[in-house]
């Protein structure tokens, strides 16, 4: 009974005590939280988990757009570029205007390229996300840009006989 009685206690102590991280934070957490986190340590802001994310990046995987705003106004890298991307590229996988339209008006790098060499509109083209291929082309997304494999967006747009994406690039 004093076994059990200790096991309850360490869990409730632990879940009492722990403190959210910037990444839990930037996931799912608030704006009050942040700015909480980045009071104490400002110098987190565009700290990496060991996948090499940023909290932007993880705030707009997540679609967290109240903290994805706070980070971008607090300054953090709109341009850090992951193993796995940008912030930007985040917003396009998860179709998420708001977050694009941010981060694009925070001079988000249009033409950044991952690891595959995929940029933005790569990924709106491959999404077929006819809303964000209109968005990058309002923000002049570079159509020439080769991935790894040599394929530009023109090229996927070709290859995916899609009569509207073609029209969105003005092929």
């Amino acid at each position: 009974m004093k076994k059990y009685f200790l096991n309850i206690l360490l869990i409730a102590s632990t879940a009492i005590f722990s403190q959210p991280t910037i990444f839990d934070v930037a996931r799912k957490g608030t704006v009050t939280e942040m700015n909480a986190i980045l009071s104490n340590a400002p110098e987190l802001i565009d700290s990496l988990t060991p996948q090499g994310f940023t909290p932007l990046i993880l705030a707009c995987y997540n679609g967290n757009v109240a903290v994805a705003t706070f980070l971008v106004q607090q300054k953090a890298n709109v341009n850090f570029n992951s193993s796995n991307g940008t912030a930007l590229m985040a917003a396009i996988v998860k179709n998420d205007k708001t977050l694009t339209v941010l981060l694009l008006e925070a001079k988000a790098n249009i033409d950044l390229q991952d690891r595959n060499g995929f940029t933005a509109l790569h990924y709106a083209i491959q999404f077929r996300n006819y809303e964000m291929i209109a968005l990058l082309m309002q923000f002049q997304a570079n159509l020439n840009i080769k991935d790894n494999s040599g394929m530009s967006a023109i090229d996927y747009a070709l290859k995916l006989k899609d009569e509207q994406i073609q029209q969105l690039l003005k092929l």
